[in-house]
Parts: C-alpha cells; structure tokens; sequence
C-alpha cells in the first residue's frame, strides 16, 4: 500500500466513523453528542480537527524482490512482496498531521 492510498483510505474511515456513530446515537435517542460544532465567524456550525499520522515508510530494492516504497502499519510491511535472494531495505519515520473538518452535531 503506497502513503497516499494509506492516509486517504484512513482520513475517509474516520469521517465516515464520525457520522456513523452521530447516527446511531440519534437512532437510539440517547442523549450525547458526538463532535459537537462551534459556530464560526459566518455563523456556520464546525469543528476542525487534526488527525496525526506516524507511520514508518520502507523502501527495498533487490536482486529478486519487487522494488518499491510501501506503508508499514504495525510492524507488518505491506506491499513489499519478496523472494529469495539479495535485497535492502531502509525504512524512514515521518510525522505528519492533516486538518479536516467532520461532521458536526448541533
């Protein structure tokens, strides 16, 4: 899995999580609010969050190994499809956060 399918794939499950929950709560009555809005400036009902990522990036090239960049998710490599003979690997940590706006209630 390349970065930028992992960090679309993961902002996108979030919001629809976010919303999904909001619904369920209303469904059953029960008195909560998940992700409350604030009112901005123009009147407008949001809240503005960030989603912070840590992920480990592995590069490989090899003999025998299909070459390419992939995502490391809890200590399992994915995309990296390996055989027997000589390869590398380095693998670079980044950090990053990306501000989104979910759904609010309110």
């Amino acid at each position: 899995m390349e970065l930028r399918e992992f960090v679309s794939a993961t902002l996108v499950e979030i919001v629809r999580g976010v919303r999904d929950a909001q619904r369920a709560v209303k469904a059953e009555k029960i008195p909560s609010a998940i992700n409350p809005g604030s009112r901005g400036r123009e009147g407008m009902l949001y809240a503005r969050k960030e989603v912070e990522f840590d992920v480990a990036i592995t590069a490989t090239e090899g003999s025998e190994s299909k070459s390419g960049i992939g995502v490391v998710v809890a200590s399992v490599g994915i995309g990296a499809q390996r055989k027997s003979g000589a390869s590398s690997e380095s693998v670079s940590r980044i950090k990053f956060a990306v501000p989104v706006i979910l759904p609010t209630e309110g």
